[in-house]
């Protein structure tokens, strides 16, 4: 029945093309397009007639009955002349290159049309077995892609396809990235469909161009358009032959069928005699196999008797295994009684403190004390904080909490598997409450001589830098974080004290490292600020200092070679005796001084060389015709001191040109007191020999002054005797 529906149905197709193929020789009517027409409506109305199951008619332009151009042409008569549809198209490429995100693009290979639906999706009229059918465009080998003509393209704005909003710009439709209009986020998947719709007005103002190109009239007078015409009809009729042709075939295999059908009955019933003989074979067969079952039943109740006195034998013995077992078990549990009341002797409780004979507690306490239990060492008495100390670990060791050291306690306290109850400590932490873990972690380090500076109980970048270089002998990552796992090793009996002790390696920090980057910065192997930090800039510059020492370049220091270092044998750098930026000493403060006296520095006589000096070197070295390079190199400093020395000549002629002066005006009994201010304050700088002359001098002035008043003062006296 379905069969006979199927060849009605291709019949009834068949005519229909032979109908249509006719009607275009006879009319031979171009199909007009329409401007109303929008590529997203092309694409609707291509899924619709998926939907809808439109059947494949070679020719066909009616609704619900198309061929492939049909499909395009059934919709306001667009796509131009349907024998060639991409060549009444204005714009194409080829689909190879990849299809643009384009709702509505026609599709082409040779012979063949669909409509491009989108997000790699196509429609097309395949033929008359499958009819429209809705698949991957790059399922099939399409190879131009083209806009229809007399269909509408949006160039930017909003359009709305089967219920999902897509944004167009510049021609084609956005996906995967977002876009924010009128204060609202739209996100666009890779479909190009927006998460939220926009306002119904603005698919309203989409800005559309039309794919328009001329579409060709027929030629009513060329007999190309006949002679295509009559080679579309004469297929038709071809393929109305091959149908025919086909449904005599589907008759023939019917009455094959029928034929195998009847075969298969007769077949049948000589299945049907040959079970009933193998029945009354098998009715038989049973009664003999009742027999045998008899037969083997007595043998079976037989077997069943001596099962049973084997199962009494192996009954018997079994309850004297379990009587055996029962004797072991009382056995067991009174030696387990035995072991929970030794276990439960109490080897150290509250009060009890250690005698000379006995360092019981002290036992206890110190193992405590490694685990992390207790923050003070051992004191001999057991008090409050080690009642709480083994509670503690007694909780953590799932061991009944008592406060009191039993046997099981002590046990488990002295085994390698006891509990630690060490807290992960860093930098910034601090103690705060009875516990004092910071303060133990540093009087623990200051024991094995890694840690140098005050126990405050804050944990700082020195107890980190503490920490670091005992994980690193340890051979634990060196982060400076004292976890768990560097706690127990810290405070474990068999940690060794610092094999470096008294010496400083690289990362520490502290005391000793100002000490050592101020001995390296007299030395010039380091110049700038001390920190107190075993930096990079510290480390370069010991390393500088080993090379010249003739030792072995590492990243430490020991004791014994600190102890040269501080000494007078301790190697100077190579640049010893050429002052630069960052440099202090004596030698930097007498370059000041010069400079002073030379009027090229006005600051203050520090001893450091700050950026001031090195623009005040720079300025001697341009008026002295030396290589401008603001460090003074020993030429530098030799020309200096060559020309403070004749600016103190200089001065000291001056001064005693001056003291001449108040020499004599002190002997005529004229009082100078501002002439000698004046010598004073003509060289107000620290140079040594202008220090000395102007001592000098002002000695000298005091000691005319003096004689001036004693010889006036002697005429006074001799002028009054005589008027008497």
């Amino acid at each position: 029945m379905i069969t006979m529906k199927k060849m009605i149905k291709k019949s009834i197709a068949v005519v229909l093309t032979a109908m249509i193929a006719v009607c275009m020789l006879i009319t031979r009517a171009p199909i007009a397009s329409a401007e109303t027409a929008t590529n997203v409506g092309l694409a609707a109305h291509a899924l619709k007639a998926y939907r809808e199951g439109w059947v494949y008619v070679w020719g066909g332009t009616s609704y619900g009955a198309v061929d492939c151009s049909g499909l395009i042409a059934t919709y306001h008569g667009v796509g131009g002349i349907r024998v060639d549809m991409l060549a009444s198209s204005s714009e194409w490429g080829y689909v190879s290159n990849g299809v643009p995100n384009i709702h509505g693009l026609g599709l082409h290979h040779p012979g063949h049309v669909g409509v491009y639906i989108g997000s790699g999706m196509a429609v097309d009229a395949r033929d008359s077995y499958s009819g429209v059918v809705y698949h991957n465009v790059y399922t099939k080998k399409w190879v131009e892609w083209f806009k229809v003509a007399g269909v509408s393209y949006p160039q930017n704005g909003w359009v709305l396809l089967d219920g999902e909003s897509f944004l167009y710009e510049n021609g084609q439709y956005i996906v995967n990235t977002s876009r924010t209009i009128n204060g609202v986020t739209y996100y666009f998947d890779a479909a190009g469909v927006s998460n939220i719709a926009p306002p119904a007005s603005e698919y309203l103002a989409t800005d559309y161009s039309t794919a328009s190109a001329p579409v060709s009239q027929p030629n009513y007078q060329d007999n190309s358009y006949e002679e295509e015409q009559q080679r579309l009809a004469e297929e038709a009729a071809q393929k109305a032959r091959e149908e025919e042709e086909r449904r005599l075939a589907e008759e023939a295999e019917q009455k094959r069928l029928a034929e195998e059908a009847e075969q298969k009955r007769l077949a049948e019933e000589a299945e049907q005699k040959r079970l009933a003989e193998e029945a009354e074979q098998k009715r038989l067969a049973e009664e003999a196999e009742q027999k045998r079952l008899a037969e083997e039943a007595e043998q079976k109740r037989l077997a069943e008797e001596a099962e049973k006195k084997r199962l009494a034998e192996e009954a018997e013995k079994k309850r004297i295994e379990e009587e055996k077992k029962r004797i072991e078990e009382e056995k067991r549990l009174a030696e387990e009684k035995k072991r929970q009341e030794e276990e439960a002797v109490v080897i150290a409780e509250y009060e009890y403190e250690d005698s000379e004979e006995s360092k019981t507690v002290t036992s206890i306490q110190t193992r405590l004390y490694e685990l992390g239990y207790l923050s003070k060492k051992a004191t001999g008495y057991y008090g409050g904080e080690t009642v709480d100390a083994v509670m503690m670990f007694q909780d953590k060791n799932e061991i009944e909490v008592t406060g009191v050291v039993n046997s099981k306690t002590y046990k488990v306290l002295k085994s390698s598997k006891a509990k630690a109850n060490f807290n992960p400590l860093e930098q910034g932490m601090f103690d705060n409450g009875p516990a004092l873990p910071v303060t133990a972690l540093q009087e623990r380090l200051t024991e094995l001589k890694y840690y140098y500076d005050d126990v405050t109980g804050f944990y700082g970048e020195l107890t980190a830098s503490a920490v670091r270089q005992f994980q690193k002998n340890n051979e634990i990552e060196a982060t400076g974080v004292a976890d768990p796992e560097t706690q127990l090793r810290i405070f474990s009996s068999k940690a060794e004290v610092n094999p470096n002790a008294g010496g400083v390696s690289y990362g520490e920090a502290g005391a000793m490292v100002q000490n050592l980057q101020k001995r390296l910065i007299e030395l010039r192997y380091l110049s700038g600020e001390v920190t107190g930090k075993f930096d990079d800039a510290a480390l370069e510059a010991v390393h500088k200092y080993q090379a010249a020492a003739g030792l072995e370049e590492s990243d430490l220091l020991t004791a014994d070679q600190l102890e040269v270092l501080y000494s007078d044998d301790a190697v100077k750098s190579a640049d010893y005796n050429t002052l630069r930026y960052g440099f202090s000493g004596e030698d930097v403060a007498q370059m000041q001084s010069r400079l002073a006296s030379l009027k090229y520095y006005d600051g203050k006589t520090s001893g450091v060389y700050n950026k001031a000096v090195v623009s005040a070197v720079e300025s001697f070295q341009k008026d002295n015709g030396l290589e401008v390079t603001g460090c003074a190199d020993e030429k530098t400093l030799e020309t200096l001191k060559t020309e403070a020395q004749r600016e103190s000549t200089n001065a000291g002629d001056e001064i005693i040109l001056k003291t001449a002066t108040v020499s004599d005006n002190a002997l005529a009994g004229i009082t100078e007191t501002e002439k000698t201010a004046e010598i004073v304050l003509t060289k107000p700088h620290d140079n040594e020999l202008a220090k000395t002359v102007i001592a000098l001098g002002t000695v000298i002035v005091v000691a005319f002054l003096l004689a001036a008043v004693f010889m006036i003062e002697l005429k006074r006296k001799k002028a009054s005797a005589k008027s008497k």
